[in-house]
């Protein structure tokens, strides 16, 4: 995924999500012809029009029964070398897991709205998860324009509708457009029917917000291990940067072992580099430590918090208690931990009240204290946030996503 602006595209069912995603690669010119092929075979064998979600829609359930139940990641690369990733997810209260572990290490949030149903619930809800998982790069899209003739005053009341709810929560859309994803309106091109609106389209918003999401990684080199091989007696440590840069006879840290090393070779496919910057997959030979292993993070600059305790907010997909053992998930570290302490419940849907609690129900949001078996290394999400969010696990489902605030 180097090089990739990662985009989680949430909406209730029916909002359009798909249909939007597969028009705009249509219109990319990403698809090939063989693609298309398919698609146009599925929708004569259902006898339907040519149906663009089916491009992310795979499974045959969700074409038959036209939902997202499961998460696709389509990616979108165009001549001017402006590639994104985009994170198809479900839209449904049931499907609340798969959204989640789709949007986790989502940068940019596309958040698709039916202009006819304006503010509903599942609208409120993603509304809450994206706030909750710290995505602050969000386009607000309003769809579905060709259904009311494209019509400003609609736009303008759906859209002041929506302000009301989403000004409550402290956050703002950084580009809220009218959009219709089935005919392509205001997707790459200003749309000739909706002349009364003057802002970006589609890939515009998203090539300012890309543009800017790369300038923010320019901070403190930070490296998590995915694995050590040893190759002609030396140890190289491979990963993906995920701040900073880094350059070979540099100083770092190595945690949470805490040694310092120099950088002695920076490996990309079989060649050496001087540098290598956000978001390059690398290998890295360092001055000779022993135990180094999946899970530690390499840095240079600010040294992170290590820890056996965390402050943390999470999201519950599962019913949790207090004192139940989980496996602790941040970038490529892993760990057992319990839930030591519950210090209030907020509700998902409006975040209004809190309360005490013992447990945690699913779709609770909660502020706790989990205490992890071995030291892990973290930052507040505000600073880096794939350090900074995290999930929990039992056994091999996922029971709770969180960030540390």
């Amino acid at each position: 995924m180097k090089g990739y602006s990662r985009i989680v595209v949430a909406g209730e069912v029916d909002s359009g999500k798909s249909t939007l995603i597969g028009r705009f690669l249509f219109e990319m010119g990403s698809l090939s012809q063989e693609t298309m092929s398919e698609v146009e075979n599925v929708c004569q064998r259902l006898d339907r029009d040519l149906e663009f979600a089916y491009l992310l829609d795979s499974l045959e359930e969700e074409r038959i029964n036209q939902l997202t139940i499961d998460t696709t990641q389509v990616f979108c690369k165009s001549k001017k070398n402006r590639d994104f990733a985009f994170i198809d997810v479900p839209g449904h209260k049931q499907l609340l897991k798969n959204m989640l572990s789709g949007s986790t290490y989502a940068t940019t949030a596309i958040l698709v709205v039916d202009v006819v149903k304006s503010l509903d619930e599942g609208t409120r809800r993603h509304f809450n998860i994206l706030n909750f998982l710290g995505i602050d790069k969000i386009i607000l899209a309003l769809n579905k324009m060709d259904l009311v003739g494209f019509n400003e005053d609609t736009f303008n009341k759906t859209q002041e509708e929506i302000s009301v709810f989403y000004n409550a929560l402290g956050i703002k859309p950084t580009y809220i457009i009218p959009i219709s994803g089935k005919q392509g309106d205001n997707l790459l091109k200003k749309s000739l029917r909706m002349p009364w609106y003057k802002g970006a389209t589609l890939f515009e918003a998203l090539d300012k917000m890309n543009k800017r999401l790369k300038e923010e990684k320019n901070g403190d080199f930070y490296f998590p291990i995915q694995d050590v091989y040893c190759i002609n007696k030396e140890k190289i440590c491979v990963g993906n940067i995920i701040s900073g840069q880094i350059k070979r006879g540099e100083i770092v840290n190595i945690l949470p072992l805490n040694k310092l090393s120099r950088v002695k070779k920076i490996i990309v496919f079989d060649k050496t580099k001087s540098s290598a910057k956000t978001p390059e997959s690398i290998g890295l030979v360092s001055a000779k430590i022993d135990n180094l292993q999946r899970g530690q993070v390499i840095y240079r600059g600010n040294h992170p918090g290590v820890v056996t305790q965390i402050l943390a907010k999470i999201f519950c997909v599962e019913p949790l208690r207090i004192g139940e053992s989980f496996i602790f998930k941040c970038a490529t570290q892993k760990t057992n931990s319990i839930i030591k302490k519950i210090n209030y419940v907020l509700d998902i849907t409006d975040s209004s009240g809190s309360r005490e609690a013992k447990d945690l129900k699913q779709t609770d949001v909660a502020e706790v204290v989990i205490n992890t078996e071995e030291p892990v290394t973290v930052k507040k999400f505000r600073q880096l946030n794939t350090l900074g969010r995290f999930i929990l696990q039992r056994e091999k489902e996922i029971c709770a996503v969180g960030i540390i605030p």
